[in-house]
């Protein structure tokens, strides 16, 4: 009977104890992030938002959330055969004031500032041409470094549909 009880307590402090180190430190809800099911998400890390194509032009948007965000680094795709320029900008189109250098088929942007959480960069890649002309998808892989925390760490997969070209 002893161990019954024994038992059972322990597994209550334990599922007590579980439940109180799984609630998250901090919640920052990112907008338009309620479905049809009426989730909600709650996103600590900095993400990919958004990525494609326009005109000439690769581009992708990172939302910052959680911490102010150092730098960036893009891998560039193989089939990416050279571009004119990297414009790096806020969500209203101004210039973001950064560093950028281009070494082995990684570009690292360096802020000159740090940016705050609550925005986002977009990185743009002008002139772009293609080893292929024909349609197909392109992977950017993005990491970063937060500020307040060492090393890069893995943002996600920017995915670039080609439109078809005739």
């Amino acid at each position: 009977m002893k161990g019954f009880i024994y038992g059972g307590l322990s597994a209550l402090l334990l599922t007590t104890a579980t439940a109180a180190m799984a609630e998250p430190v901090t919640k920052i809800q990112a907008q338009a992030a309620q479905t049809e099911t009426g989730m909600v998400f709650n996103f600590t890390a900095p993400m990919i938002t958004n990525s494609g194509v326009r005109g000439s032009t690769h581009f992708i948007r990172v939302a910052v959330i959680g911490m102010a965000l150092q730098d960036l680094m893009v891998s560039i795709p193989e089939q990416m055969e050279q571009f004119d320029q990297i414009r790096v900008v806020d969500q209203s189109g101004r210039v973001i004031p950064a560093k950028t250098e281009l070494s082995k088929q990684r570009l690292a942007v360096t802020f000159d500032q740090p940016v705050a959480a609550g925005s986002y960069v977009e990185v743009q890649f002008t002139g772009v041409q293609m080893r292929t002309l024909n349609e197909g998808v392109l992977f950017y892989g993005v990491t970063g470094q937060r500020v307040g925390l060492r090393g890069e760490i893995p943002i996600g997969t920017a995915r670039v549909q080609l439109p078809v070209r005739s």
